[in-house]
């Protein structure tokens, strides 16, 4: 069983959050081939919708050990959800909850979370699909951990398999620390393979478990992945979280935060997505750097194709022709 030493588990993580890039800086991309570029810019937004769905896959499993416990009475009295009205679960929308018990005071105990076909979350995210928990021992215990498996799960529509172990810091309880194998398949068919080792710290919302509206956290990290394309061509990249990606519990994407992706050792792309003014905004904007340039991208789509500056340029031609077209129309009537 995997132990970390709490003071040098927080050190570590101290360290991870104090090596930020400043977003003021300059970014200095090598520039390269359009190919290489195009599928660079494709490996951010894929890892965009990796990094929301894991993040929302961690999230439930948070939850449901944080209240394991109160889970546990509840499911033996058949009245689990009696306090859904608090949850992130749209209009009753909840996963079925198994639960078996060991010997040794109810461990090692197996929370099983089944999404169906679709269950549906109040910021527009749909899960399906299985996920395992598997929890080593009582939270006190120094032998505690919870390894996570996920068996054809679904975020919205993106597929993922694999598993993930959980450690939770024994002196400071805000930190999480998760390391996970997953294979993910997106609905055009790509598929990635990666492999994370990522530090959660809660900054809000960990006192209150059974409510989820006030829950913040912060995520430090990396990544290793292998993505391959329809045409069986594959890329191997990395990926650094050097700005820790805020997240809050009714966002539907990060709020804050910068990621670097490198391919072979060269960085490729830089993704911002507190580049907008105002804290702590909920949409779906973020800023890719490229050797192309700057770019706002829309993390709601499933590739990027470049069309988004391309959509810029036409509103702006367009806008320019109506305003001129304006000035003409009233040029006309103030000379009749």
């Amino acid at each position: 069983m995997k132990k970390i030493i709490g003071i040098s588990f927080i050190a570590l993580a101290m360290f991870m959050f104090s090596c930020n890039t400043n977003s003021d800086e300059s970014v200095n991309i090598p520039e390269m081939s359009e190919e290489l570029s195009l599928k660079s810019a494709e490996i951010a937004v894929a890892e965009v919708q990796a990094e929301a769905a894991t993040t929302e896959c961690d999230y439930e499993v948070e939850f449901f050990a944080n209240v394991e416990g109160l889970l546990t009475r509840w499911w033996k009295m058949g009245q689990f959800f009696g306090w859904n009205n608090k949850l992130r679960y749209f209009e009753n929308h909840c996963p079925d909850v198994e639960i078996e018990e060991g010997e040794n005071d109810g461990y090692p105990k197996t929370i099983t979370l089944n999404y169906g076909d679709s269950t549906v979350l109040n910021n527009g995210k749909v899960l399906s699909g299985e996920i395992v928990i598997e929890i080593s021992a009582h939270r006190s215990s120094q032998d505690y951990s919870r390894l996570v498996s996920y068996n054809d799960f679904s975020v919205d529509s993106l597929l993922i398999n694999g598993t993930s172990e959980v450690v939770v810091d024994k002196v400071d309880s805000t930190f999480r620390k998760f390391e996970s194998a997953m294979t993910f398949v997106y609905p055009d068919g790509t598929t990635v393979t990666r492999t994370a080792e990522r530090v959660w710290q809660w900054l809000a919302g960990l006192d209150t478990p059974e409510i989820q509206s006030d829950d913040v956290v912060i995520i430090t990290g990396e990544v290793t992945g292998t993505i391959v394309w329809l045409d069986g061509t594959e890329e191997t990249y990395s990926k650094t979280i050097t700005t820790p990606l805020k997240r809050m519990a009714m966002c539907r994407y990060m709020v804050e935060g910068v990621v670097e992706v490198k391919i072979g050792g060269d960085l490729v792309s830089v993704l911002d997505y507190g580049y907008a003014e105002g804290d702590d905004e909920c949409d779906q904007y973020a800023l890719l750097t490229t050797d192309a340039g700057e770019e706002v991208i829309d993390l709601s789509e499933r590739n990027y194709n470049g069309k988004a500056k391309q959509n810029q340029e036409r509103n702006k031609n367009q806008n320019s022709n109506q305003n001129g077209n304006q000035n003409q129309n009233g040029n006309q009537n103030g000379n009749g």
